[in-house]
């Protein structure tokens, strides 16, 4: 799974930017920024400040919805 892609999904669904989510989960915006220019993987400790800011669960963060929109 690409963790930095489902992190914009989940900020798409929420009309919030990375720059938010930096604020409210305490996580440095660069993090973001770097992840998704190198194209790398957040790691599961920045996920579950992710997870914690956004509301979710770790496998709320890891699912992801199918073709029809439904949840997997």
């Amino acid at each position: 799974m690409d963790t930095i892609a489902r992190v914009e999904e989940l900020l798409a669904e929420r009309d919030l930017s990375l720059f938010q989510l930096s604020q409210m989960s305490d996580v440095a915006y660069s993090t973001f920024s770097n992840s998704k220019r190198r194209a790398g993987q957040l790691t599961v400790a920045t996920i579950e400040r992710v997870c914690g800011a956004l509301g979710i669960t770790l496998s709320e963060f890891f699912t992801e919805p199918t073709e029809g929109g439904e949840k997997q």
